[in-house]
């Protein structure tokens, strides 16, 4: 299994997302809506990523894909202060 970070953090629902660890881990433990197609999509990218099969780049465009399916807010192009 790869850790890896994205380059950009994810925001929704006042968490930070760093790369596809926690994006699946958010999948599985907070996600507050019916599961759908992007859903399904997003967490079968994400396993894939995480073993090497997809990059972490498309997990992500998946990931997103699916918080906006959702009408979760999220932020794209949050800055690290400093």
């Amino acid at each position: 299994m790869q850790n890896v970070i994205w380059d950009k953090p994810v925001v929704v629902g006042g968490k930070l997302v760093f790369g596809p660890l926690e994006a699946r881990r958010f999948l599985m433990t907070d996600w507050p809506h019916k599961k759908d197609s992007n859903f399904a999509a997003a967490d079968a990218c994400i396993l894939r990523a995480l073993d090497g099969r997809a990059s972490p780049d498309e997990a992500r465009e998946l990931f997103e894909a699916a918080l906006h399916s959702a009408a979760l807010v999220t932020t794209f192009d949050y800055k690290l202060a400093g």
